[in-house]
């Protein structure tokens, strides 16, 4: 025994000989490069396959001399597939001598991945380093890097989890404790700044209108230069949160690997998965519920657009469905939150849950459907702290907005859509690019109205103004009532065929308008299509697929802070934790909203549902008023949204009418007047003023040259036109002639017109459509004017034809209804049903992006 050990023992020292060996060769085995900063950039060049800004290059800290010899130093750098390229920032670990010659490049990392953002002003002052992101014409981000790791509070709890976090960092940064990173991101565009990097606070100069912000790196603290709260620009700190060891795994082999290996054996577990159920359900489960339907005897899907709320029950291919099947129930969960105003007629709920089976191979296969009601809900979505992987600037929160406003509206989130590594498919998130449009892709949109569009990205990468977000993923599962138009057969990047069945998700635009979330657990990509098509889907989108990816969460929000809240999984399948989205999410996902129909707001202005009765579905007010202080005078504003009403022109009693002139319309039918909710006096024209006035196509009193005209189409829908030679009118329009007072934002000289002490009105159109009525007791016009540039309008008109009587706003439900006949002409309200707001999405009005200008280094300005 005792030989044996001696003979062992050598052995151990003879192979622990051979490790030092071979280690300090591979260490000398690096070939001095020249010790000048050309000289490194040079070897960096070759290293990443990239061009190399020398004047970019920055040393972290020394690790001492043996620190640097057998680790390596770090530095950061610049580098771009040629100079006018855009640039990422990286990280090298290089051996470095005694005497600091570079030796060897020990590791080498991408720190920002943004192949379509420019990364600039690289700065590194002991272990913080600063750079910003530009994209799209503006700066995207400035971001701050500390070297020495990530902060003890920024990582995960459990040990296993540090584990993990630790490999992800290493494999991120060359670094097993990581960096610490916080992202100043700019809500409010930002074209030209400068950077002043004095550690540990950090100014960043934003020019043109003065709102400079200071960043305390110790405290983690963003202020405007003044130390108030910063405007139009907020910090994201980057913490490591907990995933499961199994996702985890995936994620590390897919990266080390590439997707084709970890596909493969994807598609091998769930393909003998399926074979093995399909196999044991037919011999053991099957079921008097599982004959199909002869053939032609499936009833359609339906198809009426004017389909109401709840949806229509839903069509099986089975002679006999199973409970419930197809059949809409609300989800009426106490915890959800209720609209602030409710009627008591208006008893349906905004979620309805039904299910389906859609694959005639497999009868236990369900396609559960939860139905939202765009009327009263807002979709909008968030992208996750690793995905999607930007390729303009850093990561997304993964986080639901802290504002408290907003926390109490949420009532739903539910997963989004791929992984970059699985095709890179746009998306952008309160109008920040993280990955720029694909043509043809399937797309969901939010417009800065809160609808939400559905339809594939036409062939350019330009991003139409109106958008806030938008998210995209495969090809359309349905376009236009047609099943797979594309024609595609590999439904997800990791199943490599349609054939496999896993869990899926998507989302759809229905005929009637609203959106339908789905999720299945036995589904592969051409069963969900059809699926989503016999529940009554015109424009379909694939979202993500595979277990711990998919799921649909009833939410009340409590504390966000404390983590108080009401969750519940739409379905016991669904295996995300209850809080995945809440808490911190990875990857990206959609939360839902109760809709805030108040108009925009104002500084000052406390907008409150205006007394009275409002239009169709009471619950999303369409009626606001508030007061607005100008010079210490009180303005009344009268806000009407816009879609919400037909609007009606009827003269007054008192207009003077000549017997050769086309005859007025004075008064409303009796069925405009039940649905008149508001009426809007606007005086009567004299021998003085003789404003013009216009029904059935031709003139009652001819349209002057000089005078603005509101203009009302024969659908209801209300313009302001301001004074013009040429005056062209659509066949059917209604038109009366009002004084201009503000035109372009600003106001003239009719506007500052004194005169009597009277009560005084104004009226606006916002270039959203909402109506706007000012009311103001004065010697001038002026407040009313001055409150409704405030509100965004940028042209006003008077509410006096030349009579000076009194203006008014009469409300049904008050003590002054509408009466169907005034002395005065009155432009009418009508109520019209609440369309949905959700659309099918035909881009248009699309602008090329710009280059923006780039923040500079101190002592330096942009050009």
């Amino acid at each position: 025994m005792e030989s044996f050990r001696t003979y062992l023992s050598r052995r151990v020292r003879l192979g622990g000989a051979a490790a030092l060996l071979g280690g300090l060769v591979h260490l000398c085995s690096g070939v001095p490069t020249e010790r000048s900063v050309e000289g490194l950039a040079g070897l960096l060049a070759v290293r990443v396959g990239a061009a190399v800004d020398p004047a970019t290059i920055a040393w972290e800290p020394s690790k001492g001399e043996l620190g640097d010899w057998f680790l390596g130093r770090g530095v950061l750098f610049l580098a771009a597939a040629a100079p006018d390229q855009p640039r990422d920032v990286f990280r090298a670990r290089i051996q470095v001598t005694r005497e600091g010659q570079p030796m060897h490049i020990r590791a080498l990392r991408n720190l920002s991945h943004s192949p379509a953002g420019d990364e600039v002003a690289l700065q590194v002052r002991g272990d913080r380093a600063v750079f910003a992101t530009t994209a799209y014409g503006v700066i995207q981000a400035v971001t701050v890097l500390e070297l020495d790791g990530t902060r003890v509070q920024d990582r995960p709890g459990p040990i296993v989890q540090r584990w993990l976090a630790a490999v992800s960092n290493f494999q991120r940064t060359a670094s097993f404790a990581g960096f610490g990173r916080a992202d100043v991101v700019f809500d409010a565009p930002v074209s030209r700044a400068t950077l002043a990097f004095d550690v540990p606070d950090l100014r960043i100069g934003i020019e043109g209108d003065g709102r400079d912000l200071a960043y305390q790196t110790e405290q983690r603290r963003l202020t405007s230069g003044d130390g108030a709260d910063p405007y139009g620009a907020r910090l994201i700190v980057r913490r490591a949160e907990g995933r499961p060891p199994l996702l985890w795994a995936v994620d590390i082999f897919r990266a080390e690997l590439g997707p084709v290996p970890v596909g493969w054996l994807e598609s091998v577990v769930f393909g003998v998965r399926d074979l093995v159920k399909r196999n044991a359900y037919s011999l053991l489960l099957s079921a008097p519920t599982d004959r199909l339907r002869g053939q032609g005897d499936t009833p359609s899907p339906p198809t009426d657009k004017e389909a109401g709320w709840p949806p229509p029950a839903l069509p099986t291919m089975w002679q006999r469905p199973e409970p419930g099947e197809g059949v809409w129930e609300p989800v009426t969960y106490a915890f959800l939150a209720q609209p602030t105003t409710r009627s008591k007629t208006e008893r349906s709920a905004y979620f309805y849950r039904t299910f389906i089976r859609p694959d005639p191979k497999r009868p236990y296969s369900r396609l559960m459907l939860i139905a939202m009601d765009t009327r009263r809900l807002e979709l909008r979505m968030q992208a996750g702290y690793e995905d999607p992987e930007p390729l303009t600037g850093p990561m997304g929160t993964g986080q639901l907005p802290a504002n408290p406003e907003v926390l109490e509206r949420v009532v739903a989130t539910f997963n989004g859509a791929f992984k970059t590594d699985h095709g890179e498919y746009g998306m952008m998130v309160d109008r920040r690019v993280l990955l720029p449009p694909i043509e043809g892709a399937a797309t969901v949109v939010v417009d800065e109205r809160g609808g939400v569009g559905f339809g594939s990205w036409p062939a350019t990468t330009d991003i139409p103004p109106d958008l806030v977000s938008f998210r995209q993923n495969l090809d359309p599962l349905v376009a236009d009532d047609v099943v797979n138009p594309s024609g595609r057969r590999v439904w997800g990047w990791q199943l490599l065929g349609s054939t496999i069945t896993t869990q899926r998700s998507a989302l759809c635009l229905t005929t009637a308008g609203h959106i339908l979330y789905a999720f299945g657990e036995e589904l592969d990509g051409a069963t969900l299509a059809q699926g989503l098509k016999q529940a009554g889907c015109s424009y379909a989108v694939h979202l993500d697929m595979n277990p711990g990816h998919c799921g649909f969460v009833f939410t009340d929000i409590l504390d966000l802070a404390s983590r108080r809240y009401e969750l519940r999984k739409a379905s016991a399948a669904m295996e995300i934790p209850a809080d995945k989205f809440v808490s911190s999410s990875a990857k990206d996902f959609f939360y839902v909203l109760l809709r805030d129909s108040k108009p925009t707001a104002i500084e000052g202005v406390q907008w409150n549902p205006d007394p009275g009765d409002q239009p169709d579905l009471p619950s999303v007010p369409a009626i606001y008023s508030g007061t607005s202080t100008v010079g210490g005078l009180e303005v009344k504003l009268t806000s009407f949204a816009p879609d919400r009403f037909s609007w009606r022109l009827r003269a007054g009693e008192r207009e003077p009418q000549a017997p050769d002139r086309a005859p007025m319309k004075l008064t409303l039918s009796a069925a405009e007047r039940d649905r008149a909710l508001a009426a809007i006096g606007c005086g009567h024209a004299t021998r003085d003023s003789d404003l013009g006035i216009r029904f059935h196509s031709l003139p009652s009193i001819p349209l002057r040259s000089d005078a603005a005209t509101l203009v009302v189409s024969p659908a209801g829908q209300v313009q302001v036109i301001p004074p013009i030679s040429q005056l062209e009118l659509d066949p059917g329009d209604e038109a009366v002639q009002l004084p201009l007072l503000a035109d372009e934002g600003e106001l003239l000289d009719r506007g500052r017109e004194p005169g009597a002490m009277r009560t005084r009105g104004a009226l606006c159109v916002t270039e959203m459509g909402s109506v706007l009525v000012a009311l103001v007791t004065h010697d001038s016009a002026a407040p009313a004017v001055a409150a409704l540039l405030r509100a965004g309008c940028r042209r006003v008109v008077e509410l006096d034809r030349g009579s000076q009587h009194a203006p008014f706003v009469h409300r049904r439900g008050t003590s002054k209804p509408p009466v169907g006949r005034y002395p005065v002409t009155t432009l009418y309200a009508l109520s019209r049903p609440m369309a949905p707001l959700a659309y099918r999405w035909q881009p248009s009005g699309l602008r090329p992006a710009t280059r923006p200008s780039t923040p500079d280094a101190p002592g330096e300005q942009a050009p």
